[in-house]
């Protein structure tokens, strides 16, 4: 008998409770004034949930693995200029985020264009979806939705990852990404509305598909 709650689902994130959030600035704290031992602890508190994230913005696992090391490489050398005032996981969160955002935009892509020419053909073809969404579907849905989440700009497309992937809350975001709550807001509501024009207006397989099959699918292998 269960309690009616869903299962938590291993391969997202969550936020980190109160008492993981002490352990971690205690270790922090401890690598800044020179325990080497204490920064190998926070790489392996941290190595996952980096790669994660980058996965999720960059879409390939090459990539991911090489900004995980690189966002390492930052902390270590940045760790001194850690304000203790702020957690160290907004900190970090934010120093691998815009290390994937940067590699993403180093890859010269045209997204704009594309998601121009996505928002085309979705108006150009207006047939209806169907209320019942078979097997078949969902996986069309599926490739559909990676595609146009490959298109977001890098921007929306770390907010969507950080939100419905790492299941942060819209105030851990703005802190990781340096902005207001409202703009994480505004930022999710521009990239859904790209999703939803791609997906033919399907919001409600859109929602389900998104969280279950896209975000929440099998990330790259890891080596």
């Amino acid at each position: 008998m269960t309690d009616g709650r869903r299962p938590r689902d291993e391969s997202r994130g969550e936020s980190p409770s109160t008492e993981e959030a002490e352990r971690v600035h205690v270790l922090a704290r401890a690598f800044r004034a020179g325990d080497a031992e204490a920064f190998s602890a926070l790489v392996e508190l941290f190595k996952e949930r980096f790669y994660r994230i980058a996965y999720r913005i960059l879409g390939n696992p090459d990539d991911a693995l090489d900004t995980v090391q690189d966002a390492f490489v930052r902390i270590h050398r940045g760790i001194v200029g850690w304000d203790e005032r702020a957690q160290f996981y907004s900190w970090s969160f934010r120093i691998v985020t815009n290390l994937a955002i940067d590699a993403l935009r180093k890859k010269g892509r045209d997204r704009k264009a594309r998601e121009m020419a996505a928002a085309g053909r979705s108006e150009a073809h207006e047939d209806p979806e169907p209320t019942d969404v078979s097997a078949e579907d969902v996986s069309r849905l599926v490739e559909r939705a990676r595609e146009a989440i490959a298109k977001l700009p890098p921007g929306q497309r770390a907010i969507v990852a950080l939100r419905h992937y790492e299941n942060l809350s819209l105030k851990e975001i703005a802190e990781i990404r340096g902005c207001a709550v409202g703009t994480v807001k505004s930022t999710l509501h521009q990239a859904f509305n790209s999703l939803r024009r791609a997906l033919g207006g399907d919001a409600a397989s859109l929602a389900a598909v998104v969280r279950r099959d896209v975000f929440g699918g099998q990330e790259g292998a890891q080596t």
